[in-house]
């Protein structure tokens, strides 16, 4: 997503550093992060692992009331 500038409307550029990525005024130098998503930190690999068992779980059952 690209926006403009809420301080002087000039259109904003992505300075890309992974999780602290972030848009740049050229004009202003304002910073914005609204459209980088959630201030949510990375899940570690076991938090993964057991997202995933959950969902596969979840679909198990569902498939098993068609």
């Amino acid at each position: 997503m690209r926006c403009s500038c809420q301080s002087c409307g000039t259109y904003m550029v992505h300075d890309e550093k992974g999780l602290g990525s972030r848009c740049i005024c050229p004009e202003c130098f304002a910073t914005c992060s609204a459209c980088m998503g959630t201030r949510q930190a990375p899940m570690d690999p076991d938090q993964i692992k057991l997202m995933m068992r959950q969902r596969e779980m979840y679909d198990e059952e569902r498939d098993l009331d068609d």
